[in-house]
């Protein structure tokens, strides 16, 4: 463990020599210069609360710790319990910045034993997940098409004594955390909501919207998947196929609330967990304490995943390499055809919001489109939202001419409930793996598929290995063999990128349009090149 720690007064004096120490560290890291500035900036308008509210007498400890392989910036302040994330004046920030904190762009905060902690886990230093997960991919690939080159007996012995146990290891070890991931994802995300009342109509308006165009658009990838990927169709009788639709219908319930965990039935777990929340908005204060601890549970699971997920690479290493050689070049071959269909469909998408934004905003594509690009291409480059964040509040207020009050409200949640295209991912990658496996489809598998990417799409974690883990409760759910994971992650990793820069610029058109709908949009910054 690496370790850097000083001691600051916290006065005016204090505060910037605390944030010039801080940029020092930072700088000695392998952080990009933008996540340096970002975390600098951040950490100094803390301080500065701090220092506001103790009137310049608060004595500060910081520290920037390296546990794991994982930079933690750290902050102990002595004096009364006191959260500057939560301005006590403003409820609608209050909401706002605990979405900021649980996506990991605003520290934490919590009181223990007299003192007031802070701590920023800070992602990067180093290669990304996503380029070494790419670099996981390329290395399968090329070893499994040498494997022609590789006696048959020596194949054998190295998939079954080997990469079997690597890759069903670390499969069994995520499949244990990723059900009660999912659940209390859910109930904390409702908890939330509710949590949201100081948001008026306005915001319940805005998130309700969110969620619904998020299931429309997963209805429009579904039908393009099903005719790119018709599979095989299973029974066609009409009373079958009815009575298939109303078996999906009512199988959300679940018989007892341990089996959905057990079977990996993600409808079921969904259904318990927005009845659970439901509940617990309901009963309001009586269940503060128990809310609390749910949210602390999902902290802990989410850790576990990501730690689980460290060994992620090894098993896309095996189970690819494993694949390879039992299937040859052709199955390479064939990925073609989703990385197409999704590159199509985010075009398509992408043009039918941008042309409505236009028309809708009498403002043209050529002064629309240069503005959003930086966002667009951020997010294309580094299949994140997250990094994508600052750079997209400013273009929110100083390009597109959205109100900051609205943004800074809407931006953030919208990061977290707009899932739009997310879906694409989990559609694609699933249908695509079913119809190598010959899996048989009618309508009620379909529906099944829309209505379980699309929960899964706005559920999915903000943590390392979080599409992974929906992906595989999606296969278990859709009865899609386990041994197509590796290739329906492989497929997901490269459809990130392009999904992801797409539900960003969309991002920006969806608030636009609501703020010219709420009168919070300046027409003339909008129109202006």
């Amino acid at each position: 463990m690496k370790k850097k720690e000083q001691t600051f007064l916290l006065n005016r004096l204090g505060v910037d020599e605390a944030s010039l120490a801080i940029l020092s560290w930072l700088q000695k890291t392998k952080l990009n210069h933008k996540d340096i500035l970002r975390i600098r900036i951040t950490m100094e308008d803390l301080l500065t609360s701090i220092c506001e509210h103790g009137e310049g007498k608060v004595l500060a400890k910081i520290a920037l710790i390296k546990v794991f392989g994982t930079w933690l910036l750290r902050v102990r302040y002595d004096g009364a319990r006191y959260n500057p994330l939560k301005p006590a004046d403003n409820e609608v920030e209050e909401f706002t910045s605990s979405l900021l904190t649980a996506t990991g762009y605003l520290p934490t905060w919590r009181f223990s034993t007299g003192k007031n902690m802070l701590v920023l886990r800070i992602a990067g230093g180093g290669p990304g997940p996503e380029v070494i997960m790419l670099g996981c991919i390329v290395s399968a690939m090329a070893v499994g098409l040498l494997g022609s080159f590789i006696p048959e007996a020596a194949r054998t012995a190295v998939s079954d004594f080997g990469l079997s146990y690597l890759s069903g290891s670390f499969l069994n070890l995520l499949n244990t955390f990723i059900g009660p991931m999912i659940f209390l994802t859910v109930i904390t995300g409702i908890c939330g909501i509710g949590n949201a009342a100081a948001l008026g109509k306005i915001g319940k308006q805005m998130m309700s919207r969110f969620i619904l165009i998020s299931f429309a658009m997963g209805v429009i990838i579904t039908f393009a998947a099903r005719f790119f990927f018709p599979l095989g169709q299973g029974s066609t009788g009409g009373s079958s196929q009815f009575k298939a639709i109303l078996d999906m219908i009512f199988g959300i319930i679940p018989a007892n609330p341990v089996k959905p965990f057990l079977e990996g039935n993600t409808l079921q777990i969904v259904f318990m967990a927005v009845m659970t929340g439901v509940i617990l908005l309901l009963t309001g204060s009586q269940t503060e304490s128990l809310r609390s601890i749910l949210s602390q549970a999902q902290l802990v699971i989410m850790r576990c995943v990501t730690v689980v997920c460290v060994f992620l690479p090894v098993y896309i290493f095996s189970s690819l390499v494993k694949e390879l050689w039992a299937s040859g070049s052709g199955l390479l071959i064939r990925l073609w055809k989703p990385l197409a269909v999704c590159a199509i469909l985010n075009a398509v998408l992408a043009a039918a919001y941008i042309a409505f934004a236009c028309w809708k905003l009498k403002v043209k594509p050529s002064v629309l489109l240069p503005k959003l690009m930086p966002d667009f291409i951020i997010g294309l480059s580094t299949a994140s939202s997250s990094a994508a964040f600052a750079t997209g509040m400013e273009i929110n207020e100083k390009k597109l001419g959205i109100d900051p009050a609205f943004s800074r409200m809407a931006h953030p949640i919208g990061g977290l409930l707009f899932a739009a295209n997310l879906s694409m991912v989990y559609v694609i990658a699933g249908a695509f793996v079913a119809d190598i496996y010959g899996v048989q489809a009618d309508i009620a598998w379909w529906i099944t598929l829309w209505i379980a990417c699309t929960l899964l799409a706005i559920a999915t974690p903000p943590v390392a290995g979080g599409t992974i883990s929906c992906l595989s409760v999606m296969m278990i759910q859709m009865h899609i063999p386990s041994e197509g994971l590796a290739i329906g992650v492989a497929l997901a990793m490269f459809m990130d990128f392009l999904c992801t820069g797409t539900r960003i610029l969309i991002l920006h058109l969806e608030l636009a349009l609501q703020a010219d709908h709420m009168n919070m949009l300046n027409h003339e910054v909008l129109r202006n090149s």
